[in-house]
């Protein structure tokens, strides 16, 4: 990258307006740096297209008949004096060099605004993948918040699975899930024989601080001999350390009938 100063010498060569030691020192440099070389010849051909605009410019026919009439009275031979120039003659090619001066300053302008909309480009380019790499890393923290939450949710669930106590239902099975936080917990059968009228199934929670089981409501099974129940208990639960089943009269009671036991397990 040509830095201000090497644009503003090139410039400078380009117009002639350099002085003989850093004009020497400018071709030195510019030997050993392609990138300022091909910047100069950009420049040449700027300022020469110019240059070659500009119209040729006559002097005016009175300067002829003036020169002539001051040289009548003298009858030898001499010389015309050279053609002066007047500002109306000049005036086309410092207008021509101003603009190519001007010229020159723009297209130095406008490369280093190009290179500076390029670095901003690649800098929101930057900015772009860091913000993609932050809501990547965003979406990992919230999975990870959540795995940590379910982690916690499998702290406080308690899971425990009942067997048969009757001889006439072996098969007979269920499973209980108790959310210790929550207070509540879900229960879900299989295999049971369907009751008569007037009789329920009643669930218990066994828990040592008590020294009887926590009743947690009724239930009845469908003729597959299947339900799945939301159940919660008569009392704040400390600890669930077993699940129990026993068959009730309708609606149920305070204390478990042991010798009616249908399901146990923990």
């Amino acid at each position: 990258m040509i830095d201000p100063r090497m644009e503003e010498q090139a410039a400078l060569h380009v117009l002639g307006a350099l002085e003989p030691q850093e004009a020497r020192e400018f071709k030195a440099a510019m030997k050993s740096d392609p990138e300022l070389q091909s910047f100069v010849g950009r420049l040449s051909t700027a300022t020469g297209a110019l240059a070659g605009a500009v119209p040729v410019v006559e002097p005016p026919p009175q300067l002829r008949a003036k020169v002539l009439a001051q040289v009548a009275p003298v009858q030898k031979t001499i010389s015309l004096p050279e053609r002066k120039t007047g500002f109306s003659f000049w005036l086309p090619w410092a207008f021509a060099v101003g603009l190519a001066v001007v010229c020159v300053i723009l297209f130095a302008q406008d490369s280093r605004l190009r290179r500076q909309v390029s670095d901003q480009s690649a800098q929101i380019s930057s900015l772009n993948q860091l913000a993609a790499a932050l809501q990547a890393s965003t979406n990992q923290l919230q999975q990870t918040v959540l795995a940590l939450q379910a982690t916690n949710r499998l702290v406080n669930l308690r899971i425990a699975m009942l067997n048969s106590q009757l001889a006439d239902a072996p098969k007979a099975i269920a499973v209980s899930l108790w959310d210790s936080e929550k207070q509540e917990g879900v229960f879900v059968v299989q295999n049971m024989k369907p009751l008569p009228a007037g009789r329920d199934y009643q669930l218990w929670v066994i828990d040592p601080k008590y020294q009887t089981p926590v009743s947690a409501g009724v239930f009845q099974v469908d003729d597959q001999g299947t339900v799945r129940v939301d159940f919660k208990a008569n009392k704040t639960i400390q600890t669930a350390s077993k699940f129990a089943v026993t068959e009730e009269p309708k609606g149920g009671l305070a204390v478990p009938t042991l010798k009616n036991l249908v399901l146990i397990g923990g």
